[in-house]
């Protein structure tokens, strides 16, 4: 899965091709997207204090996005850029999931935004697991995340982030395992 943005143009000089003359506004390209380490990993135990492979409903990884960014505006003064992405998760089922499927939370961030409440939007993906198959990696449907622009903010100085959804406690966790596999590798 392509970990780029794709859709945007670069200027095209179309006075050679146009009898009218002129230039295409020049189109910025996309903001800059990534998966923040560390919360693109997450391990959901059942409730209660168990904390061993026995109690385990689900661990997903982020295995990648695609998306495009559109600017809205005119003659090359935009004042806003949409992002839209699809984000891909390989989720393995664990010993202590009830029924056929998991709830996986992830979120979209404007770091530059914080600590604004529009800085992050949060979504969750239910997957189901197909009869007999322990994990499966499924690619969430598009997302939009729209950023305004002015003078000071344009589109490819703005950073996106994508992340799952961790309590103080996955985080911690993330971050002592390191990189491990998920379930069943």
């Amino acid at each position: 899965m392509a970990v780029l943005l794709t859709g945007c143009e670069t200027e095209v000089d179309v006075g050679k091709l146009n009898p009218f003359g002129g230039k295409k506004p020049v189109i910025p390209a996309c903001p800059k997207v990534r998966m923040l380490k560390d919360a693109d990993k997450i391990t959901q135990y059942r409730p209660g204090p168990g904390r061993d492979i026995t109690d385990i409903m689900f661990e997903a990884d982020m295995v990648g996005f695609k998306g495009a960014c559109e600017y809205i505006g005119d003659n090359g003064k935009y004042s806003s850029v949409v992002v839209t992405l699809k984000v891909g998760f390989k989720v393995a089922r664990g010993p202590s999931v009830s029924g056929d499927s998991a709830k996986v939370p992830y979120f979209l961030a404007i770091p530059e935004f914080f600590p604004d409440d529009n800085a992050k939007q949060s979504f969750v993906r239910e997957v189901k697991f197909p009869k007999n198959r322990t994990s499966v990696t499924v690619i969430d449907s598009e997302v939009e995340v729209s950023i305004p622009l002015d003078a000071y903010r344009r589109g490819p100085d703005t950073q996106v982030i994508i992340g799952f959804n961790l309590s103080p406690e996955q985080l911690e966790f993330n971050r002592r395992r390191g990189r491990d596999t998920i379930l069943g590798e």
